[in-house]
């Protein structure tokens, strides 16, 4: 049955790519390709198993006629995992099958909010290979959990808020309700924060509207102060600090723990240890803290996570930005990564939590990842056009050589 699933999706998405650029054609088809052979040959030769037995057991419970509890995100996931399996058989290998696919449509609407926000961008292709490419989304997305649907999920609830507040079409306000309860199902830190970000937005939209232009990010930094306050007062009402506190030392456990002694008593501690805990998140692991082939793998990736806030920042500070929409992907980056980071103490968590994070860093840092797609498409291109001049050189000078033995042979001939 599985192999029923691997044609669904290679169908689905040949449907898909039919009416998008060839480019995703092409890089979509050969990610979808490398998701499924990590989904089918190589996941079930991996040593870790994260909470795919947590899933899979409930689906199956589920699939076995118990009543699922939807407000337990565990439940809700499995609710889908189980229709899954009614119609390709309970493997879990099924769901990493399908989840592949999700996975390469991530990008779209990412990608589109990309373009609305930098108006200058003309093309989105850099921005696109990042995203179907990035090594532990890649992973971690392919996995039989719940990650790759409330990624999905969450970001096309993004591109729908970005189409309404900053575009006007009123009429894509009529999905957002639904997707908004599918994702806060599935996580609802994510479902608040998007929110939060929307109500940002939304702030943003009606001092312009006041003002009569465009305003600079830099001159909206008062304006963000209510939605700070808004966010810090819904935190602190879903996690008082003892319920806090005890997450985090749950969390703290197993080889891939940090920060293991910071304990939360008060709030000074939590607003104390917030940047810390965010660097961390964003981060970590870093290279004295590699204690397995996995967290080597990690390390490596660090440079790539410091070089997409770099090139973030700079977009944002060169390039012309919607401050709405701009305002809305850093509320939602900011709060997720001083949110997530005061809870998750653990290293294989935080780099599983912080994959939507690290997309909306490549986002914000389109306009780079564009200007770097062409100049390297660029270069090989023209090294591909030198290596084929210089073949057609190298035979035209055969031909010669070869003509001129002929005419020498026959003037012999000829004596």
């Amino acid at each position: 049955m599985v192999a029923a699933a691997v044609v669904a999706v290679v169908v689905a998405f040949a449907l898909v790519a039919r009416r998008r650029s060839r480019l995703y054609g092409y890089a979509g088809g050969v990610a979808l390709a490398g998701h499924l052979l990590l989904a089918v040959v190589v996941l079930p030769l991996v040593p870790y198993d994260w909470d795919i037995d947590l899933f899979h057991t409930a689906a199956v419970a589920i699939l076995s006629g118990a009543d699922p509890n939807l407000l337990s995100p565990v439940d809700a996931f499995a609710t889908v995992q189980a229709l899954l399996y009614a119609a390709f058989g309970a493997d879990p290998t099924v769901l990493a099958v399908v989840n592949g696919l999700l996975a390469v449509l991530i990008p779209l609407p990412l990608c589109y909010v990309a373009r609305r926000l930098y108006a200058p961008l003309e093309s989105t292709d850099g921005l696109l290979v990042v995203l179907l490419f990035f090594p532990f989304p890649f992973l971690f997305n392919t996995l039989p959990m719940r990650d790759a649907l409330s990624t999905l999920l969450a970001v096309a609830l993004l591109a729908v808020c970005v189409r309404v507040i900053a575009d006007g079409r009123r009429r894509w306000a009529l999905p957002a309700p639904a997707l908004w309860v599918a994702v806060f199902l599935l996580r609802e830190e994510l479902a608040l924060l998007i929110l939060l970000g929307a109500g940002g937005a939304l702030l943003v939209a009606v001092v312009r509207k006041i003002a009569g232009r465009e305003i600079p990010l830099r001159s909206l930094a008062l304006a963000t102060i209510p939605v700070g306050v808004c966010g810090f007062a819904l935190f602190s009402a879903l996690f008082p600090v003892d319920a806090l506190d005890a997450r985090v030392q749950y969390r703290a456990i197993g080889g891939g723990a940090y920060l293991e002694s910071m304990r939360y008593e008060s709030w000074l501690d939590v607003v104390l240890a917030a940047p810390v805990r965010a660097i961390y998140f964003q981060f970590a692991p870093f290279p004295l803290h590699v204690d397995s082939a996995f967290d080597l793998a990690a390390v490596l990736s660090l440079p790539l996570l410091v070089a997409l806030v770099v090139i973030a920042y700079r977009s944002l500070r060169a390039v012309e930005a919607d401050s709405a929409v701009a305002v809305f992907l850093l509320v939602v980056y900011g709060g997720g990564v001083v949110g997530y980071g005061l809870i998750d103490s653990n290293y294989g968590t935080t780099i599983r939590h912080r994959s939507i994070f690290v997309f909306l860093l490549a986002v914000l840092g389109a306009p780079v990842l564009e200007s770097w797609y062409r100049s390297l498409r660029r270069y090989l291109e023209e090294t591909v056009d030198q290596h084929r001049q210089g073949d057609e050189h190298q035979h035209e000078a055969q031909e010669l050589d070869a003509g001129g033995g002929v005419r020498a042979e026959h003037r012999d001939r000829t004596r």
